[in-house]
């Protein structure tokens, strides 16, 4: 199921968490860029996907906590990786994930208790239903799975479909999943000038009314579209980890 458009929160506002997801092509390259929508948009949670980023690199972020998957290693270049920033003043717990996926996870209370992952699917990356399944099996629900999956599909606003696609789509019929995405392009191929939608937000059925979904208008230095995901639904005056 793919969400209609709907209209979107101002981008800050009192007691209420916005997530941004975004694969950013290097955050090395693109730092000054996260440091201006954190300022801009405020985020209780940032999940980033293509790193670039090796075991101990600098991820810190003032005011939020880091946790970060190094991405692959070639001939000294490093491709690939994940991160997730959450701010200190939500109470989170960092959850240790057994994949060979690129992936992180947390467990954060905003208005309720949810767990988030940041996911990067390579595109010449091989990996099975099985293996996201075994991801997802390690995610206490309700889950809000944010990622650069490079699946094509039409269901959720490509031109084509592909294998990929076709497994990532017969995985959220089976899980009972439910994708935010309204059929925005996400991504701009540098060279030609497609679009396509590649980054994916999945969530539990239980959270699709709550949150609303949206691409950023700017690339902000990478080929992808930020994507702000607002909640409608107030903090809780103490926030507590479950």
């Amino acid at each position: 199921m793919t969400r209609s458009q709907i209209p979107t929160p101002k981008a800050h506002l009192p007691k209420m968490t916005q997530t941004v997801q975004w694969n950013l092509r290097s955050l090395r390259s693109n730092r000054e860029e996260v440091d201006m929508l954190l300022s801009e948009f405020h985020p209780g949670v940032v999940c980033l996907q293509e790193t670039q980023t090796k075991a101990n690199s600098n991820v810190e972020f003032k005011n939020y906590s880091s946790y970060h998957c190094p991405g692959s290693e070639t001939n000294g270049i490093f491709h690939g990786g994940v991160a997730m920033l959450v701010k200190n003043d939500l109470a989170h717990k960092d959850i240790k994930l057994r994949t060979s996926l690129q992936a992180v996870a947390t467990r954060i209370t905003c208005f309720k208790s949810i767990t988030f992952c940041s996911l990067y699917l390579p595109p010449s990356a091989k990996w099975s239903k099985s293996d996201i399944e075994d991801l997802i099996d390690q995610l206490p629900p309700p889950i809000v799975l944010l990622g650069d999956f490079n699946a094509h599909c039409t269901e959720w606003g490509c031109a084509k479909n592909d294998s990929k696609g076709k497994t990532i789509s017969d995985l959220l019929l089976q899980r009972n999943l439910t994708l935010l995405n309204d059929g925005s392009a996400t991504y701009l191929h540098p060279g030609s000038g497609a679009q396509s939608a590649i980054d994916l937000s999945i969530c539990d059925p239980s959270l699709y009314l709550d949150l609303s979904w949206r691409v950023h208008h700017d690339l902000c230095g990478s080929d992808h579209f930020p994507i702000i995901i607002n909640s409608n639904k107030a903090l809780p005056t103490e926030t507590r980890c479950s």
